[in-house]
C-alpha cells in the first residue's frame, strides 16, 4: 500500500510518499489513533489508519495499479477546498 501524506510549508504544499507509514508517523511525530471503519467508503479505505491532526484516509488515486491512500493537515485541505 502507498500512503501519501500532504502539509501546508513555507506557503505551499509538501507531499511525503511512504509505503511504511507507522515508521513515517513517528518519524514525524504524528500519532495513528485507530482504524476508519465507516463502510460506506471506497473498501481500499476501509480499515486504514487514522492519524491525529489529519484529514484522510482518503483516495488519492492509484500507483500502477495500487491504491494511494492520501492524508492531509487541515491547511492543505482548507486551501484545496476553495
Amino acid at each position: 500500500m502507498t500512503y501519501q501524506l500532504v502539509f501546508q510549508a513555507d506557503g505551499g504544499s509538501t507531499s511525503l510518499a511512504t509505503d511504511d507509514l507507522e515508521f513515517t508517523c513517528a518519524t514525524l511525530g504524528l500519532a495513528i489513533t485507530g482504524t476508519e471503519t465507516r463502510t460506506n467508503l471506497r473498501p481500499c479505505l476501509q480499515g486504514q489508519p487514522k492519524i491525529a491532526g489529519m484529514i484522510g484516509p482518503c483516495y488519492g488515486g492509484d500507483n500502477n495499479g495500487t491504491p494511494v491512500i492520501r492524508y492531509e493537515d487541515q491547511a492543505t485541505y482548507t486551501a484545496l477546498s476553495v
